[in-house]
């Protein structure tokens, strides 16, 4: 029997205490440029840096084969048990219309999500680390045709010479998240 513990270490966040990395979510939709500091929690797609805000995240695990669903779209891999709670867990690569690859499931980890009481969770390729940033770091996208940039990305975070994607959750959660217990 397996007795490894489900929570992942990571070597870039093991400077982060569970206080930092389990809060709840902010209330209401998702702003833009934030009215101050924020950190974001960096991961990995397809080669591209995304982002979270931290206060989004409740905690980081291994990654764990879904329990499929019939009828589901493409990105929803099906739902996992958090703590005795049932969760949906997305696929960011699906919701970004990426090509599914051969993973590597030892860098592979889900991103449980919090928002108003609501759980959900997001498989990416890896976890990097938490940037800490400004609100003059954010940059607006143009207004580009399809609805992919509208559903799935705030913005542009421009931190030296790495440039972070900003993930838009609120379509996430209103499609598949669970009212946590």
């Amino acid at each position: 029997m397996d007795t490894t513990p489900n929570t992942l270490s990571f070597p870039a966040l093991d400077t982060l205490t569970p206080d930092t990395l389990v809060r709840a979510a902010e209330p209401g939709a998702e702003p833009f440029v934030p009215d101050g500091p924020i950190e974001l929690l960096c991961l990995r797609v397809g080669g591209q840096e995304y982002g979270l805000p931290l206060p989004s995240i409740q905690e980081i695990r291994r990654y764990q084969t879904a329990t499929p669903l019939p009828g589901q779209a493409t990105a929803v891999l099906g739902v996992m048990e958090l703590r005795g709670q049932v969760i949906a867990l997305l696929d960011l690569r699906r919701l970004l219309n990426l090509p599914d690859i051969a993973k590597d499931d030892g860098l592979r980890a889900v991103v449980v999500l919090v928002r108003d009481g609501s759980l959900l969770g997001l498989v990416v390729d890896e976890v990097l680390d938490v940037l800490p940033t400004e609100p003059e770091q954010f940059r607006a996208f143009p207004t580009l045709p399809g609805p992919l940039t509208r559903r799935h990305l705030i913005g542009l975070v421009s931190a030296g010479e790495r440039r972070v994607l900003r993930l838009r959750t609120d379509d996430w959660f209103a499609a598949h998240a669970t009212q946590a217990a």
